[in-house]
């Protein structure tokens, strides 16, 4: 009888030829998911029980067959069955699990190896750009050093023109420096850019550069024009022209050109009108005529100056500008109330003293500023100056209320 294909087989222990023990040994060797059950009569001289699991049988039932013994004994197999066939199917599904899981660590350990591989990358280009990053921060500091030079030198050839100015108008001492003061006032109250304001400043200290550029009788003619006010002069275009060739002064230069432009269009020498004339030239314009109008005329109040001026606006002079320029003159009144001033000689100096005014020596240079507080360091060098270059008059200094 063919066992192949069954599920379970009850055979019997005792047969003639090969007995129980044996066929249950084969067909556990073919298909070790048979159930066996032996059985056979049973005999106390012999242990069919013991025999039978050691041939691999699921039960051994003695003869004769109780119908409980049999069903429990199928029912027993039939749940082992099933316990196998789960725990298999779990067997197998962890089997898989463990597979993908080998893989996925498979994976895993390439992304690490690509992961140390970028790592490397990354920190070798993290390297370039730490050096990269010092290399333009060195190439910055250059730059910028380069740029405070080019600012230092600018300032340097701004300074000595201002000085050859002063030096070849000894009439007019201190005149540059005061419009350039009163404009950046002026141009600070109208809200212009740091970059204007520098403009203005740099040509309002160099806007008379033009007179003495020309010859010594048409310069002295060209100061006395300037001191009687607006006339027509060609000072301007004379400054334009000597400026206009050095690099960083080519909005300072047009400025200056354009400083006897009138409001109405009638000034020279482009009859420029409005808004047209650069706010740089119609502040220092108007400026320059005021400081020119009190050094002819200490005496004159100056608000009997603006007043004067107040006549040509719109005309000459910009409304706006004048406006400004009365808020100067009025925090200047209001100032010189408070300042107490007294006057002493050039070897009455001593430390902590202010300077009320700027301070020039005989041939007109401008050697201190006003606000200038006296050191020892600085006393000595007046000193050592005053005696190549005299200290011209008593020298102003402010009172401490």
């Amino acid at each position: 009888m063919s066992h192949e294909g069954a599920d379970m087989v009850f055979c019997e222990i005792e047969l003639p030829g090969t007995d129980g023990f044996e066929i249950c040994r084969r067909i556990k060797n073919i298909n070790p998911q048979t159930s066996v059950i032996l059985t056979t009569v049973y005999s106390p001289e012999r242990d069919y029980a013991s025999e039978a699991l050691k041939a691999g049988a699921d039960f051994f039932i003695a003869k004769p067959v109780k119908k409980g013994e049999f069903l429990f004994a199928i029912q027993s197999i039939l749940q082992n069955s099933n316990l196998k066939k789960v725990i298999h199917e779990k067997k197998y599904q962890l089997e898989n699990a463990l597979g993908k899981l080998k893989e996925f660590h498979g994976k895993i350990s390439l992304l690490n190896k690509s992961s140390d591989s970028d790592k490397n990358f990354l920190g070798s280009n993290l390297q370039q750009m730490v050096e990269l990053n010092s290399q333009l921060e060195d190439k910055n500091r250059q730059i910028s050093k380069m740029v405070e030079e080019m600012s230092n030198r600018f300032d340097s050839t701004e300074t000595l023109l201002v000085d050859i100015i002063e030096l070849r108008q000894s009439g007019h001492r201190g005149h540059c420096e005061r419009v350039a003061k009163i404009s950046t006032f002026i141009a600070g109250k109208m809200e212009l850019t740091d970059y204007q304001i520098q403009n203005i400043k740099t040509a309002a200290r160099l806007h008379e550069l033009g007179i003495i550029a020309l010859p010594t009788q048409e310069r002295r003619d060209e100061a006395a024009e300037a001191e009687q006010g607006r006339v027509v002069s060609t000072h301007p275009i004379v400054g334009e022209m000597l400026l206009k060739g050095y690099p960083g002064f080519e909005v300072v230069a047009d400025i200056i050109r354009h400083l006897h432009e009138n409001i109405d269009g009638s000034g020279s020498p482009d009859k420029l009108f409005g808004d047209r004339i650069p706010i740089g030239s119609r502040i220092i314009s108007a400026v320059s005529y005021f400081d020119h109008s009190r050094v002819t005329d200490p005496s004159k109040p100056l608000s009997a100056i603006l007043e004067k001026m107040d006549e040509e606006a719109g005309t000459v002079f910009d409304y706006q500008v004048l406006q400004h320029l009365g808020e100067y003159i009025q925090s200047q009144e209001e100032e010189s109330k408070k300042d107490q001033i007294m006057e002493c000689s050039v070897f009455s100096l001593s430390e902590g003293m202010e300077l009320a005014a700027d301070l020039y020596t005989e041939s007109g240079i401008n050697l201190l500023r006003r606000g200038t507080v006296f050191s020892l360091e600085i006393i000595n060098k007046v000193l050592r100056f005053h005696n190549m270059d005299p200290i011209t008059g008593n020298i102003k200094i402010k009172l401490v209320s």
